[in-house]
């Protein structure tokens, strides 16, 4: 067990559409340790990248508006902090690396420039030593003829390219913590193995911690230390890698496991979960996910509590614990 208070502590954290009866995002608790990456995983809609845009203020109010909860961050809740405070921060301290760098590179600007801006800010420096800085983080992401891409512009570079130059941008200030929102969906298979291949090696380099939000099972397995498991808004299951691959022990992570496709069952038909995740008008009250899961029962109208299953594996379910893996 790690002994040292967590880097960055999130509690109770909540978010609703303005008028909505019932939170997108409800009562979300996680621990990061320095130096770890926490996979948050689960399928589209659950609530993973407004987590994300909650810790980093980035939410659209309207129509979002946070609700409640702290993100204690080196003594500071970064979620009560003032404008100004917070843009300090933001890019420096805790950076973020977004789903599609098209769509969050400025298309106007050419990339050395969208770094360099980033480092004078938080650093202070001239525009030629940020420049410099610049072409050293392209060199680091091993981005070809570095030089050359600098004064590129975002649609000049091909995809992976383009999230290459996202991820230089993020650490450019030796971020403490980095939040990683689907840093590879829309990149080949061949690609998405080499960016997840760098991000290991530069987390390794700078020791920064990662939130890493995926719906990808084989990626959680790749780079996960811990795991997070959310559900329409709120964290089902949270452990150490090993134990929720090992010995899941939410329904709906049992079911997200069965559904990978494995190299022995070719032409064998995948598990699916029926139905879908409830929309923000339709969240049932209790368990979330008693719709949809195979074992409900009269207990699970109402919302269960997260217990313990584990030294480092807490599990939100009226049936766990389920039993100890073989």
């Amino acid at each position: 067990m790690n002994d040292q208070p967590p880097l960055l502590e999130v509690r109770g954290l909540s978010v609703r559409i303005r008028g909505a009866a019932r939170n997108l995002v409800d009562e979300v608790s996680l621990e990061l340790n320095a130096g770890e990456t926490l996979c948050v995983v689960g399928e589209s809609g659950c609530g993973k990248s407004l987590t994300a845009l909650a810790l980093m203020g980035l939410l659209s109010d309207p129509p979002l508006q946070l609700m409640g909860g702290k993100a204690l961050f080196r003594g500071q809740n970064l979620l009560s902090l003032k404008r100004h405070n917070l843009q300090q921060m933001r890019g420096d301290q805790v950076a973020m690396i977004f789903q599609e760098p098209m769509t969050s590179l400025n298309p106007s600007l050419r990339i050395g420039e969208q770094i360099a801006e980033t480092v004078r800010r938080h650093r202070g420096v001239s525009t030629a030593d940020a420049r410099a800085r610049a072409l050293e983080m392209l060199e680091r992401v091993r981005i070809p003829a570095a030089g050359a891409r600098l004064d590129a512009y975002p649609h000049e570079l091909s995809g992976g390219m383009r999230q290459r130059a996202m991820i230089a941008m993020a650490l450019a200030n030796d971020p403490a913590v980095l939040i990683a929102d689907e840093p590879t969906t829309a990149l080949d298979v061949t690609i998405q193995a080499q960016i997840l291949e760098l991000m290991r090696g530069l987390l390794a380099e700078t020791g920064a911690a990662l939130i890493l939000i995926t719906h990808d099972l084989g990626v959680v397995a790749e780079m996960a230390d811990r795991v997070a498991v959310m559900y329409a808004g709120r964290i089902v299951e949270v452990g150490a890698a090993r134990a929720i691959f090992e010995d899941p022990q939410h329904p709906y992570t049992i079911g997200l496991m069965s559904s990978m496709p494995s190299f022995g069952d070719s032409g064998a038909r995948l598990v699916t979960i029926p139905g879908v995740v409830p929309s923000a008008t339709a969240m049932p009250p209790g368990c979330r996910f008693a719709p949809r899961c195979p074992f409900v029962e009269d207990a699970c109208g109402a919302q269960p509590a997260a217990k313990a299953v584990g030294s480092d594996h807490m599990v939100a379910c009226v049936r766990a614990p389920l039993g100890v893996a073989a």
